[in-house]
């Protein structure tokens, strides 16, 4: 239930009275009693948000007006199943906060940015799907925090293509050797043949938009509209409302041997005529040098582009003379065998004008809200979904599934009106991150890894669902503290891959961050999808790509890791997540069990610098090291640029343990996992010349088994294919029986939603593979 005691005060509808939004426009009935917000402690600086850990949802905001700018029938006018056809809208929203408002601190420098009257305005894109009649749509919202303007959690679930709300091909996987269709725009149509309305918006600030155009339309050369921002520049509104300047470090890795590919694309302005300086080092935590500045220089951006473009448009690039930093005998502790491939560059300068990030967070509770409970805007322009929405999900993948834990950390799921805003989330790959969004200077797209941007803000306590008190700082707090004040939480199912744990900590969403298990909150399941890749990858993909698991694919001389990447599709399991979710929500089903590794089943353990420390037999000698990498964390401090990490502070990450065929113990196996051909590894290790034996960004690894017995070689502790399976019909029988498992665990779908057949396709995959040149001189 929602808490109606938490209404309204009478200064905060006389704020939104200021701001021209009416209660009814914004599809509010509330009532304007007291309700006191918390006291708002002191920031730490001002690039920060105050550590509250009270909920304090911003009241005097809203949708002022959404106004369609096009629409027109989707994917060419394809009908699907009972729902028939699909419309697209394509629209852009102009949205109002008050700087007034008593919780406006939690959001950086909107005080920063507000007008003489307390008003803060700020437009973004908007995109939304939905049945072409009104009468089929199924109730439900998916939003999709979209991924640097593009859209992988749509993508996924069709297995269709990105960006494209064009075309209309189906994926096929046929019980052949050959004749893979690979799925384009609404691929199998999953969502539209349920009657599920998507949208879309503009969050991430440094993104331009593309919708504030006069008319728009989707065609066969306009397949999409990356949903961007404008938002408000902060000035000091302390010091009469004078340019704000601060640090900025912008980050280069240049994996590349080719030394035309030498731009540094800056994030900001640089402020003229001040100081600034390049360094390099070899890893995140190597001593940085100081390159000579006749070895770079700067060029200033018309600011047209996204932050870090290295074009004319971006906000500014550095040229590195790359040559002459392998020519100076000064640089030699920051490269790699004389090379400077994955050595870190750093660009450190005084930046000006900060735009006011944090309002991305607000921007998707409003939009969502208005959406849901909203009639008109406040021009009159109807809600072009009134009446058609009875449940709210969102789901995101990598960046967006990190934008969602910290929508719900900081206290978003509760709109102006003190309701909820979304009833479940399914955040996929985003392990115990955050992101790096309501700071000064913050840069959304970065985040995180072992090697590159490792010091990146947004990755500190807390990472559970679970409150709890963190060992390090004694801080409590968790990600569901807000929410659960207003009773608003949602149904979270939470998706992560193998990637997540070396370079995410997912052990630290489920530890103490020492040594034991939390338990997980009843809202909450956390799946483990083993052998997969950062993202999930469709089936269709994977057998076009690789058709035979038992030969391993070939990699350039010239890549940063000698390792083929892990082919484990699985956008089936997330398809089967995302349908018992919706489910579990309107209270049809029971949720599915978490099935995530744990210390108390042994399916986790600490990394040691061998692969025995994870229970795995050691694959050095056949091509595939282990030396224990990981991302570590230590507790840094964020309130400056670049953040100060501790040396003595740091968390206890563990890793997957694994079985004899050094496959992961734990989690949702899907078939290719469950019935494997090869070893998937969660990492990829830097070849030399590349920062030897750091990792590779979000790269995993696959060695396939030796096919016969006779064929493998002497030193491969692994079995092989006719070891496991003995035939290939016996390796058919084990795909269809783990198959049929998967289908009554409720994490393969037969067709009944969506109409999508899930278990048949894996099924014709074990065919196809049977049939491929190489395994068939299996018996």
């Amino acid at each position: 239930m929602q808490h109606d005691h938490f209404f309204r005060s009478t200064s905060t509808a006389l704020l939104l009275a200021a701001l021209g939004l009416q209660f009814a426009g914004c599809g509010s009935d509330a009532v304007t009693t007291a309700w006191v917000a918390p006291t708002m402690p002191a920031a730490q600086s001002a690039i920060v948000p105050p550590p509250l850990t009270a909920a304090c949802p911003i009241a005097a905001s809203g949708i002022d007006t959404l106004v369609t700018k096009g629409t027109g029938l989707a994917f060419g006018g394809a009908t699907f199943g009972a729902v028939g056809t699909y419309n697209f809208i394509l629209a852009e929203a102009s949205a109002l906060v008050s700087a007034k408002d008593p919780c406006a601190a939690t959001i950086v420098d909107l005080k920063n940015a507000a007008a003489a009257d307390g008003r803060v305005s700020y437009k973004f894109d908007v995109v939304i799907l939905t049945p072409t009649d009104a009468t089929k749509a199924n109730g439900t919202l998916l939003y999709e925090v979209n991924n640097r303007t593009t859209n992988p959690v749509f993508t996924a679930l069709h297995d269709g293509s990105s960006a494209d709300i064009f075309n209309a091909v189906k994926p096929v996987i046929p019980a052949a050797a050959t004749g893979v269709v690979l799925g384009t725009g609404s691929g199998n149509g999953f969502l539209m043949n349920q009657g599920t309305t998507v949208v879309w918006s503009g969050w991430q600030g440094d993104r331009p938009q593309t919708l504030n155009v006069p008319t728009a339309a989707i065609t066969a050369t306009t397949k999409w509209y990356a949903a961007g921002m404008t938002l408000p520049t902060a000035l000091d509104a302390a010091n009469k409302n004078a340019q704000i300047t601060g640090t900025v470090q912008d980050e280069f890795i240049a994996d590349t041997a080719t030394l035309t590919t030498n731009l540094l694309g800056t994030y900001y302005k640089r402020a003229p005529g001040t100081a600034a300086t390049l360094t390099v080092q070899k890893t995140a935590t190597s001593a940085p040098i100081m390159v000579d500045p006749s070895l770079w220089t700067y060029t200033a951006g018309t600011a047209v582009a996204e932050g870090g473009n290295t074009g004319a448009t971006g906000y500014g690039f550095v040229t590195i003379d790359r040559a002459g930093v392998m020519a100076s005998a000064a640089m030699g502790a920051a490269l790699d065998g004389g090379k400077d491939n994955g050595s870190i560059y750093h660009f450190n300068y005084t930046a000006i004008d900060p735009k006011v990030m944090g309002l991305g967070f607000l921007a998707t509770r409003d939009l969502i809200s208005y959406l849901r409970y909203g009639r008109a805007d406040s021009a009159g322009n109807a809600n072009p979904l009134a009446g058609r929405v009875k449940t709210t999900l969102a789901s995101g993948i990598s960046q967006s599934g990190r934008y969602l834990r910290d929508f719900l950390w900081q206290g978003f799921n509760t709109d102006a009106s003190m309701r909820q805003v979304f009833d479940g989330m399914l955040p996929l790959v985003g392990g115990s991150r955050k992101t790096y969004t309501n700071y000064r200077w913050s840069k959304p797209g970065d985040y995180s890894r072992q090697h590159e941007t490792h010091y990146t803000p947004g990755d500190q306590f807390p990472f559970s669902y679970t409150t709890t008190t963190d060992p390090l700082t004694s801080k409590t707090d968790g990600l569901l503290v807000k929410c659960t004040e207003l009773n608003h939480c949602p149904k979270v199912f939470q998706y992560d891959s193998p990637i997540e744990f070396g370079g995410a900590r997912a052990s630290l969403t489920v530890t103490d961050g020492v040594s034991k298990d939390l338990p997980i909150p009843s809202n909450v399941r956390m799946f483990y999808a083993p052998g997969t890749s950062h993202g999930p990858i469709a089936l269709p993909t994977v057998a076009a790509n690789q058709a035979d698991y038992s030969v391993d694919r070939a990699v350039a001389a010239t890549a940063v890791s000698a390792s083929p990447g892990a082919q484990v599709p699985s956008t089936a399991m997330f398809r089967a997540l995302l349908v018992n979710l919706e489910a579990w929500v309107k209270g049809t089903a029971q949720p599915l069990d978490s099935n995530f590794p744990s210390l108390a089943a042994g399916t986790m353990a600490v990394p040691g610098s061998t692969a025995a420390s994870l229970g795995a037999p050691s694959l050095t000698a056949i091509g595939l090291d282990f030396n224990g990498v990981y991302n570590t964390l230590s507790v840094n401090d964020e309130s400056v640029i670049p953040s100060v990490p501790s040396s003595s502070k740091l968390y206890v990450v563990h890793l997957p343990t694994t079985d004899a065929q050094s496959n992961d113990r734990a989690g949702v196996k899907m078939p290719d996992i469950a019935v494997p051909l090869a070893t998937f590894k969660g990492y990829s290790l830097r070849r030399s010349g590349f920062v030897a034996g750091d990792q590779s960004g979000l790269s995993s690894s696959q060695l396939a088994f030796a096919l016969t017995t006779a064929g493998k070689q002497a030193n491969d502790p692994r079995k092989s294919v006719q070891e496991l399976y003995g035939t290939r019909a016996g390796y058919v029988a084990a795909v269809n029986t783990a198959v049929d498992k998967l289908v009554a665990d409720r994490m393969l779908l037969t067709g009944a939603v969506g109409g999508v057949d899930d278990a048949t396709a894996y099924k014709n995959r074990a065919v196809m593979q049977s049939l491929q040149a190489n395994f068939s001189t299996l018996p």
